[in-house]
């Protein structure tokens, strides 16, 4: 007696490879630009396995990055502005944002989104969309991350795009007394938290084209944004941004307690 092999049992390890495949697929549908990493955090399951599966199945992600030539930054003197960013490291949030935006294709016209982003929690903590992309752009987002966060950073960083170089812009930055910091002329890679959060937005987001109206881009900008802030996993962070902070701001208070015990305790020896 004999089994066909037409009719054998899959193995285990197939079945588990299978069961692994859904859930991968089953995640992405709401996080379609998790690579190995992310979704090794998600599915708690570990990297190599991970990475053995998505290849297995040819899961990988293909990213396509196509920016538009910005001419009116080609040809301009280099700012004597230093890039206040290099080798430093934020120890508490919104001691230092950095911004950028990038271009959305709707129905044949182009449009803007400018994001600030804090580099120690990596939150985006304000944005604006416009048909427009000037300082006024860069600025709106800039009042909407202050209103939002309640706060005033220490250092602004950037590209040396024009935005950022107008008048205007470092007037108001010098009018809140926030320093203005840039990546040296051509090189965008030096704003690298802005660079890499918008690959990944644009792939979250994904064709722009497929909405119906202008009114359904900009909720569903929203709606990515949101997410990025509140669910999506960070893969420096490993978790989501506002997680993040609330771990941080957990540790930070769980630190004063004991001091406050001991100033508690030495009012009780103290006559």
């Amino acid at each position: 007696m004999f089994i066909s092999r037409k009719t054998k049992t899959p193995s285990k390890q197939k079945t588990k490879d299978e069961q692994l495949k859904e859930q991968i697929l089953d995640l992405r549908k709401k996080h379609r630009n998790y690579g190995t990493d992310r979704l090794a955090l998600a599915l708690n399951r570990p990297e190599s396995v991970i990475h053995r599966v998505v290849k297995k199945f040819n899961l990988q992600i293909r990213r396509k990055r196509n920016q538009p030539f910005k001419s009116e930054d080609q040809g301009f003197k280099a700012s004597p502005i230093a890039n206040l960013t290099k080798n430093l490291i934020s120890i508490s949030p919104n001691l230092v944002w950095a911004s950028d935006f990038t271009y959305l294709s709707f129905q044949n016209k182009t449009y803007y989104l400018a994001t600030f982003i804090d580099i120690f929690s990596r939150k985006i903590v304000g944005w604006n969309f416009s048909d427009t992309h000037d300082a006024e752009l860069i600025l709106e987002a800039l009042r909407k991350a202050i209103k939002s966060e309640n706060k005033v950073p220490d250092i602004c960083h950037s590209d040396q795009g024009s935005e950022y170089r107008s008048g205007i812009y470092q007037e108001v930055l010098e009018s809140y007394g926030i320093k203005q910091s840039m990546s040296p002329k051509a090189s965008p890679w030096r704003n690298g938290f802005q660079e890499s959060f918008y690959a990944g937005f644009k792939a979250d987001l994904g064709d722009e084209n497929r909405f119906n109206c202008l009114g359904e881009l900009i909720e569903a900008i929203a709606h990515t944004l949101y997410s990025y802030n509140t669910e999506r996993i960070h893969s420096v962070l490993k978790t989501s941004p506002n997680k993040f902070l609330e771990k941080y701001f957990i540790q930070k208070n769980q630190e004063k307690k004991p001091v406050l015990a001991k100033i508690i305790n030495f009012q009780k020896v103290v006559p």
